[in-house]
Order: C-alpha cells, then structure tokens, then sequence
C-alpha cells in the first residue's frame, strides 16, 4: 500500500448471469469509474487481493470469480469455453449497469479480456493484458488435462487443504507469507467438515482454448500488454507480434518477475495499469493528488529510468519493450526454486 493510498476493504457480491450465481470482489468507491479484473485458469478473484487496494480510489475495482471458480457456482453441464467466460464477463458488467469496458486480465483472463475486446468492440474501451498469450502450450493443456481425470480432493480441515495448493507454473518470486496466506484464502468449506482447495474439476478436463490471433487486429480500444521478464507463458517475441498484431497496443515488462507478478509486484503492476488506464481510456481523468505517484506524461520516461538502475537501484521497478530483442528465459531465483519444492500438483492455481 502506498504512503498516501487510503485502505480500501475488500467488499463482497454476486450477480446472477446465465442461470449460475457470480461471486466479485469490490474495492473503492461505488461512484469511482469502475475497472474489471479477471483472474488467471483456475485462480480466483483473490489473485488481485494485493494490486486491487492500489488501484481503488481511483476505479471502482470489481474482480470476477469466473464459472467454476472461487465462490462462483460450478455450471453443469460443465460449460468451460473460451465463449463461456466471455459471456460471463459480459453479464457480469449488464448485470452492475456497466456499459463501457476497462478490463484488466492476468493470464487466462487476459485471453478472455482480448476475445471481449475483438468480439465487442463498441464496449471494450481499454484492455489490459497481465502476461496473457492468445493460445496455450500443448504440454500446458496436457498438463491440465491430467489434473482434470483426478478426483476432487476434500481435506478434513483448512489447513490441509491449504498445504495442497501449488502454483502453476511453479516459478515466482512472491514471498512465502504472501503465498500461505493466498494458499488459505483459495480454500473452499464443502460441509460434514471438509475442505478443497482449487476449481471444478471439469475446468480442467473440459476447457477449450482459443487460439486469439486471428482476432486481435480487431481489438479496436487502448490495450497494454505487461509482461513479466521471466514469464514462461508469455515469451518476449510473442508478446512483441501481439504488439504488432493489436492496432492500438503498447508493450510494457516489469523487471524480475515470473509468471505470477500480481503476487510479486503488485504495487509496480497497480501503479503501470492505473497510469495506462487513466490516461487512455478515462481522457486523463486522474485520481485526487494525495492518491497518485506519478504523471501520466511522466510515466514512460520513469519506468525506463527504473529499468535502467534497477541492478544498483532495488527500487526500480518497471520497463517498457519496444525494440526487438531475443527471448529471454525464465530463471527463478532462489526463493522461487524453494517453492517449486514438493507436493503433487493436483490442487493448483492461477495456470
């Protein structure tokens, strides 16, 4: 949380889309502009609990429980395509009387967020793309496909549950505690004293990828692609050819993060999507002085000045990628090599 920022709690709510019940999230203002976060397959809307504080004030900030996922209703039968989800986010905003959409997505959600920017151009007016790709690995979806012919573990307490939760991928750089308390808040109470922890099984087994890019010249609204430097999701070049893909897209990365950055840099990731929102999608509207950092004129110039130091400056904490450069690859640090330890990863998160 930042010196100035004042403590928004996390509300909660539903809104019933479809037949099925969706539960959110809300910080901030009811009267804020709102800002729609969508988590990653198989997380949940708690995936945004420490970048969604940094952003209220500004937007009223709504973080959607996909079908299937956190406190939202299971559908049945099992209705897991990319379609469904758009759909669901869709009705989700009808259903709070959103009309235009600033949609910001972390990884599967950031899929979800470009299909709604392509298939409903007059209502998307910024999107946000958390180190999403436009299609999956095949060892990725067989990876899910395995997770999905298990069982559904119920576990006799909490804590039990919560010890069985794993990242997928497994590399990051957040911190242990923030983890633990992450793997605790994902928990699910399913009666007669039992727990589980993760998604409906059939999400797994069931969920159709689209491939996007054959969509993306029709995302017509302001998108920015973030990206984190070590991701192995989404590698460099193709985040750089869907900065070319998209017409109106710039390319940011946040330095010595993984995959899961919302986790690891929340306040370097609130602080780029608050700036490139407020600047592109709201004509410049900025939060009350007391609430923001940086201008957004500034901004640019900023993050690479932070790239720039980072190796003598630990505060450093953004960069943007415009020029082509060679893939990196992922290398954990020391910390994300201890959490890679132990566990079958048949409760998982955020893949």
């Amino acid at each position: 949380m930042s010196k100035n920022s004042q403590p928004w709690p996390r509300r909660e709510g539903a809104v019933r889309v479809g037949g099925l019940r969706l539960h959110y999230a809300a910080w901030g203002p009811r009267g804020a502009p709102p800002l729609i976060l969508l988590h990653g397959g198989a997380a949940n809307s708690h995936w945004w609990d420490w970048v969604a504080p940094e952003l209220a004030g500004a937007f009223r900030v709504l973080a959607l429980d996909f079908p299937g996922h956190g406190k939202s209703e299971w559908p049945r039968p099992p209705r897991y395509r990319m379609h469904d989800f758009v759909r669901a986010v869709v009705g989700f905003a009808d259903g709070l009387g959103i009309g235009h959409l600033d949609l910001v997505g972390h990884s599967m959600g950031g899929k979800v967020a470009m299909l709604t920017g392509a298939w409903h151009p007059r209502r998307a007016r910024s999107l946000v793309v958390v180190d999403g790709a436009p299609d999956v690995s095949a060892d990725g979806l067989a990876e899910m496909r395995q997770i999905g012919a298990r069982p559904l573990r119920r576990f006799l307490s909490r804590q039990a549950a919560a010890r069985a939760f794993r990242l997928i991928p497994p590399e990051t750089v957040a911190r242990p505690a923030r983890l633990r308390t992450l793997a605790t808040r994902s928990t699910r109470h399913r009666g007669h004293g039992r727990w589980s922890i993760g998604p409906d099984r059939e999400f797994f087994a069931r969920v159709i990828p689209q491939v996007a890019w054959p969509l993306l010249p029709r995302i017509a609204c302001p998108t920015l692609i973030l990206r984190a430097e070590r991701s192995s999701i989404l590698g460099r070049q193709t985040a750089q050819a869907m900065r070319r893909a998209i017409p109106h897209a710039t390319l940011c990365e946040i330095p010595d993060t993984c995959h899961h950055l919302t986790l690891e840099r929340p306040d370097d990731v609130a602080r780029v999507i608050r700036d490139f929102v407020m600047g592109h999608a709201l004509g410049g509207r900025r939060p009350p002085a007391n609430q923001r950092e940086e201008s957004p004129a500034r901004m640019g110039w900023l993050l690479s000045r932070r790239a720039k130091f980072r190796r003598e400056d630990p505060s450093a904490s953004a960069r943007w990628k415009e020029s082509e450069q060679p893939e990196c690859n992922p290398v954990p640090s020391r910390r994300a090599r201890e959490v890679r330890k132990g566990g079958r990863a048949d409760e998982v998160h955020g893949c």
